[in-house]
C-alpha cells in the first residue's frame, strides 16, 4: 500500500558530524547502524484525512513493526529494508524524520494518458520514553502529503473522474503512533 511504505523503505538525509557517519568506519553493520534499542510493536490511528477514505492506501489504524537503534544526534527507524536516519534532539528522546518518493500513477504498458507522477512527503516526529538505556516505548505522530509533481496532469485520479482515487489534490493523512518494545508487548 502506497501509505504503508511511508518511512518504511525510504533513506532521509540527517546532519553527521564526520566523516565515519556517511562512510562509516567498518566496525559496524551498515544494515544496523547505531546502538540497537529493540524492536517495537506499532498501532497507528488516523487523526486526519483530505484524501479520502481508504485513498493512496490509508487505512483509519494499522500496525507495523519497527528496529530502532540511536547514536549522537541520530535515531536510526529500521523496518527491515532500510535504516532510515532522523534527528535526535539533545534531550536524547524527540526524534524526527522528513522522507520524500516520487510516484508514476500511469502503468508503463498503457499509451494515451498524460503522464502523472505524485510527490510524497514523509513526516515523524515523536518522544522516546528514556534518554539514554533501554526505551520501552515511545509516542509520535506520522503525516503523508500528496501533490502531482510540475508537468503531470493527474485530473483522472480525482473524485469527479470515472475512476476517482482521492478526493482532491493536494491532499495528505496522518496518524497518531504508539510504540511499544516487543518484548514487552507480548
Amino acid at each position: 500500500m502506497f501509505a504503508r511504505i511511508g518511512l518504511l523503505a525510504l533513506v532521509a538525509t540527517s546532519a553527521p558530524t564526520g566523516c565515519e557517519k556517511v562512510f562509516g568506519d567498518g566496525s559496524q553493520d551498515a544494515h544496523n547502524p547505531g546502538t540497537a534499542l529493540g524492536s517495537y510493536q506499532v498501532t497507528a490511528n488516523s487523526t486526519s484525512n483530505t484524501c479520502g477514505l481508504g485513498a493512496l492506501g490509508s487505512q483509519a489504524s494499522w500496525q507495523f513493526d519497527v528496529t530502532l537503534s540511536r547514536d549522537t544526534g541520530v535515531l536510526y527507524w529500521n523496518n527491515g529494508q532500510a535504516a532510515i536516519a532522523g534527528n535526535l534532539a539533545d534531550d536524547g528522546v524527540t526524534f524526527s524524520f522528513d522522507t520524500s518518493v516520487i510516484q508514476n500513477m500511469r502503468d508503463p504498458n498503457v499509451v494515451g494518458r498524460p503522464p502523472c507522477s505524485i510527490a510524497r512527503a514523509d513526516h515523524a516526529e515523536g518522544t522516546l520514553d528514556a534518554p539514554t538505556g533501554a526505551v520501552s516505548s515511545f509516542t509520535g505522530t506520522l503525516s503523508y502529503q500528496f501533490a502531482p509533481t510540475a508537468g503531470s496532469n493527474c485530473a483522472d485520479l480525482v473524485e469527479e473522474s470515472e475512476t476517482p482515487l482521492v478526493l482532491q489534490f493536494p491532499c495528505g493523512f496522518s496518524y497518531a503512533m504508539t510504540g511499544k518494545s516487543a518484548s514487552i508487548a507480548e
